[in-house]
C-alpha cells in the first residue's frame, strides 16, 4: 500500500456499503473495528506473522514461504486502515435448525466483506483480507476488546494500491451451466490436484490460471 491516507468519510462510506449486505433471516451478524492507530497496527502484524509461523509447522504441506511471511508485516503495519470484521456467533439461533447455521453464519459476514470490497474499489482503493487462524483469534480479541460472543473472521487491509496485481480468472463459459450441471465443465481430479499442488502462495489463484 502507499502512504497516502484515505480521504476523511471513505471509511464510514465502506461500511456503510457493508450494513446493506443480505444476511441470513435479515440477522445482520456484524461489527466492525477500524483501526488507525500505528502501534495497534504493527502488534496485529506481529501477531499475524507468528500465527502463520505457528500455521507452518502445523500444516507443513500449505505453502507458507518465507516470501510470503515476510509480506505479511509491511501490508498489514503499512496499509492507512484495518478493519476487523466481527460476527456474533448468537445469532445462529435465528436460522432455522434443518439448516446448516454455522454456514448461514459465514456466508452472511462474508457477503458484508465482499462489500467491502466492492465499496474500496468504487473509491479508488485496493484491499486485501487476512484470515485470522486460530492460533491468533483469541489474543487478536483482547487487543481490540472484542467480546466473547463473537468471532473475528477477517482483518482487511485499506489503501491506495502500490501497485496493480495480476489476477488469474476462470473464464466465464468454463462456470456457467444453464438448466442443469454439465458435468463435462468439472474439472477433473487431475486437474485439481495439480491446482493444488503447483500453487505457491496461499492464495490458490494467485499465479496459477487454472485449465479451461
Amino acid at each position: 500500500f502507499k502512504a497516502d491516507p484515505i480521504p476523511e468519510g471513505y471509511v464510514e462510506k465502506i461500511l456503510e456499503a457493508a450494513r446493506w449486505a443480505p444476511s441470513g433471516a435479515n440477522s445482520q451478524p456484524w461489527e466492525f473495528v477500524v483501526v488507525r492507530d500505528t502501534k495497534t497496527k504493527d502488534e496485529i502484524a506481529d501477531l499475524f506473522v507468528e500465527s502463520v509461523k505457528l500455521s507452518r509447522k502445523v500444516d507443513t504441506r500449505f505453502p507458507f514461504s518465507d516470501k510470503y511471511i515476510e509480506s505479511i508485516k509491511p501490508r498489514i503495519s503499512g496499509a492507512p486502515v484495518l478493519i476487523a470484521v466481527c460476527g456474533d456467533k448468537r445469532l445462529k439461533d435465528a436460522y432455522p435448525k434443518t439448516t446448516d447455521r454455522e454456514h448461514i453464519l459465514s456466508v452472511s459476514i462474508g457477503a458484508a466483506i465482499e462489500h467491502i470490497h466492492l465499496a474500496a474499489t468504487a473509491l479508488g482503493l485496493a484491499s486485501s483480507w487476512g484470515t485470522v487462524s486460530i492460533f491468533a483469534e483469541e489474543r487478536l480479541k483482547e487487543l481490540l476488546g472484542v467480546p466473547d460472543e463473537l468471532s473475528i473472521y477477517e482483518v482487511i487491509q485499506i489503501g491506495y494500491p502500490a501497485e496493480q496485481p495480476t489476477r488469474s480468472r476462470r473464464s466465464l463459459d468454463s462456470i456457467i451451466h444453464y438448466e442443469r450441471f454439465n458435468r463435462s465443465k468439472l474439472r477433473s481430479d487431475r486437474e485439481i490436484k495439480e491446482l493444488i499442488t503447483k500453487r505457491t502462495a496461499p492464495d490458490i489463484y494467485a499465479h496459477l490460471a487454472p485449465k479451461t
